[in-house]
């Protein structure tokens, strides 16, 4: 049976209850007994997006806002705005359902999942198949869940450019990777190049994953998004860095058995990347080298 969600006169089940990218789900809906007085009913299927907002705040009280003294200290009404987590609904397709002589009995129906569905996940989307029986008096609104999970078949599989985040680059760092594409609970294997431009202090590498939440809702200022990075491996801590001398390390980096995959979504997306942070040995005015390397993270085989 389908995971569904249960409200006053309908039910709704949808099956498979795990699907990935282009597989096709069912919906049943079934009514206790006919919903009279019905003018139109719907279903609409989609996801509802969860991301980070800026919220500008307010001041309503006799003082201004650059004037935030003893005048509105715990003052209720007062409140100079800050970061929020919501959801938006995402809907994809919406489909008019049978209403006969102003009564529905039920009904059922398909959805196919579409080739770029974000994967369902607490971070980024949550999948349903919500139904609205619009009548006299009070709706009747109920929805069903089903998760979508994303396979190494459902994305592109090819090696994205090296980021430079930080540094002065007296270093240069590369990452290479054994393959683009890792599962959720897999362990990223590749190498780390230093090639010194110049001779260095010796030098501290270190390996991790990091993962990025960026939002872009259409209608609201956006978060700051946030960062998550994964533990810190580290590969050698004594490096002599001589002038254009290549020296490589192989890393190995755990991904999280519970990684959500990488998605783009309307509002909000996830991003992936192993990291690489190269540190100078003493108090010698030598900036810490940060890098990074794109992959794409999946869910299912």
């Amino acid at each position: 049976m389908g995971l569904f969600d249960r409200s006053g006169d309908a039910s709704v089940v949808v099956t498979p209850t795990v699907v990935t990218p282009r597989q096709t789900v069912e919906v049943a809906i079934t009514t206790d007994k006919p919903i009279r007085k019905v003018r139109s009913a719907r279903l609409d299927w989609g996801y509802a997006n969860f991301y980070q907002y800026h919220w500008a705040g307010r001041v309503d009280s006799a003082a201004a806002a650059g004037n935030d003294t003893i005048w509105t200290a715990d003052q209720v009404g007062t409140n100079y705005g800050g970061d929020r987590d919501t959801d938006d609904w995402v809907s994809v397709i919406v489909e008019e359902l049978p209403v006969a002589a102003s009564e529905f009995t039920g009904a059922s129906s398909s959805f196919r999942i579409p080739s770029w569905a974000p994967a369902s996940s607490p971070a980024i989307a949550r999948w349903e198949c919500r139904l609205t029986v619009d009548r006299e008096g009070l709706d009747v609104e109920t929805r069903g869940e089903f998760t979508v999970r994303i396979g190494t078949a459902d994305v592109e599989s090819y090696l994205e450019p090296l980021e430079h985040v930080s540094g002065a680059a007296e270093t240069v760092v590369d990452v290479s990777l054994s393959k683009p594409v890792w599962r959720a609970g897999e362990t990223v294997t590749g190498h780390v190049t230093l090639t010194p431009t110049v001779d260095l202090p010796d030098g501290d590498l270190a390996v991790s994953w990091q993962r990025e939440r960026e939002s872009h809702p259409l209608t609201r200022t956006p978060g700051p998004g946030g960062q998550l990075d994964g533990r810190i491996v580290q590969l050698d801590k004594r490096i002599q860095l001589r002038a254009g001398t290549p020296v490589e390390f192989a890393f190995e980096v755990e991904l999280p058995d519970d990684a959500p995959p990488t998605a783009a979504a309307v509002h909000s997306s996830i991003n992936w990347f192993v990291q690489a942070r190269l540190m100078y040995k003493g108090f010698n005015g030598h900036v810490m080298e940060r890098v990074r390397r794109p992959i794409t993270v999946v869910n299912a085989p």
